[in-house]
């Protein structure tokens, strides 16, 4: 038996020197809200009355720097790159409607997401629980639209994300989700 201890004492040290990294690797994403993305005096992104675009910079400062654990955010869908019902890329908004038929939210409220697998779209402005690395970053992605094309600045993206459909949300600032994946106004 003596013969094998040092055998079993370098492995159990390198089973022991592997398993740390590995076990960091797969800690559970932490859950974030949207106002995490937001300096703690700006206000939450609301849903505009009218149509006007605010003139001016606003919303890019981006206030989440910890890109190296995990997040989920839950969402509404605005598909950038799309095939059928197929989303290849999506920007994901707090609130349905953002983007395409109002102005849209800060960049520090917008979050660019790439799927690890393209995510099948039952309907538009689905509501998505998104799982992975936000990385802050002002960036910017074309949207296209019946009525022409838009170039929307994002603060946060998300590649290789994970994405699950959203029955429940408990962040303020997407108060309630209703059945069809709206919000009560």
């Amino acid at each position: 038996m003596m013969k094998h201890e040092p055998f079993l004492l370098t492995f159990a040290a390198l089973a022991f020197g592997f398993a740390c990294p590995i076990s960091d690797a797969f800690a559970a994403a932490q859950p974030i809200f949207w106002n995490a993305l937001r300096p703690a005096d700006q206000p939450k992104a609301t849903v505009p009355l009218s149509g006007k675009a605010v003139s001016g910079p606003q919303g890019e400062t981006l206030a989440w720097h910890g890109e190296e654990h995990p997040i989920e955010l839950t969402g509404f869908v605005l598909p950038v790159d799309q095939d059928g019902d197929l989303v290849y890329e999506f920007m994901l908004v707090p609130w349905a409607g953002a983007c395409s038929h109002m102005p849209s939210p800060p960049p520090n409220q917008l979050v660019r997401v790439v799927p690890e697998e393209p995510l099948h779209l039952a309907r538009m402005y689905e509501t998505v629980t998104v799982t992975g690395n936000l990385r802050p970053g002002l960036g910017q992605a074309q949207f296209f639209m019946i009525d022409g094309d838009r170039v929307l600045t994002y603060g946060y993206s998300i590649n290789h994300a994970q994405v699950a459909t959203a029955t429940a949300t408990t962040d303020p600032d997407l108060l309630s989700l209703s059945r069809f994946g709206i919000l009560p106004r």
